[in-house]
């Protein structure tokens, strides 16, 4: 397990993230040879890279509200930000937009760059994509409202705690749908298991709610 510090944040990084680079690479590796190994190295750095940055956007935003102690973890569905604190309904919601805010940000500059400067270098072409990818449609998906990604944390802060129950059964909708979307018009595997998973955690998540009140 790798672990280190930036900007005085403690970092751990768990193996199965390793797992996560190595899915999203495999197009890359199966083509052989040194540049399918230099755009699968590029994915990983890239992954890497964009999900610290993610990930201090919400540790700074905690910061701004008087924590200063964040933790950031890679996993291997992406990362996640935690620590101690205290905050009101409206210092949630801008922590958590604040990971999605920082990741778009990187992109449409990456995307504005990219549209000024022209290039036709495959590996450059490789991380230019695998960052739009990663800090857009990644974004843009975490803003859904299916907790607990930051769209789930945000509707969850706006809703209130009566109405918890109803964000769950919300995001569990949101899950099927999109995993059995992803699975049958895209054949993509890794998202039917990813919104399985966001499903299956916030029916358990139900369960406790439901085991709570007699």
């Amino acid at each position: 397990m790798l672990s280190f510090r930036l900007l005085g944040y403690p970092i751990r990084v768990e193996w199965f993230f390793w797992v996560l680079c190595l899915l999203i690479g495999m197009p890359y590796l199966e083509k052989g040879g040194p540049d399918g190994v230099a755009a699968f190295l590029i994915v990983a750095a890239v992954v890497f890279v964009s999900i610290i940055w993610h990930e201090l956007g919400h540790a700074l935003a905690r910061k701004r509200f008087g924590e200063s102690y964040s933790e950031i973890v890679l996993h291997g569905f992406g990362g996640y930000c935690s620590g101690p604190g205290h905050f009101t309904r409206f210092e949630s919601i801008i922590i958590s937009a604040a990971g999605p805010a920082a990741s778009l940000a990187l992109g449409l500059t990456v995307w504005l760059i990219s549209t000024t400067v022209p290039g036709s270098q495959w590996l450059l072409s490789v991380a230019v994509a695998t960052l739009l990818w990663v800090n857009i449609g990644w974004a843009i998906f975490n803003l859904l409202p299916l907790y607990p990604l930051d769209g789930g944390q945000i509707f969850a802060a706006l809703a209130g705690p009566r109405h918890f129950r109803k964000v769950l059964w919300v995001g569990i909708g949101i899950a099927v749908a999109l995993g059995l979307t992803g699975y049958f018009l895209r054949g993509s595997l890794f998202s039917l298991l990813l919104c399985g998973m966001l499903a299956w955690g916030n029916w358990q998540r139900l369960q406790g709610q439901r085991s709570s009140f007699p």
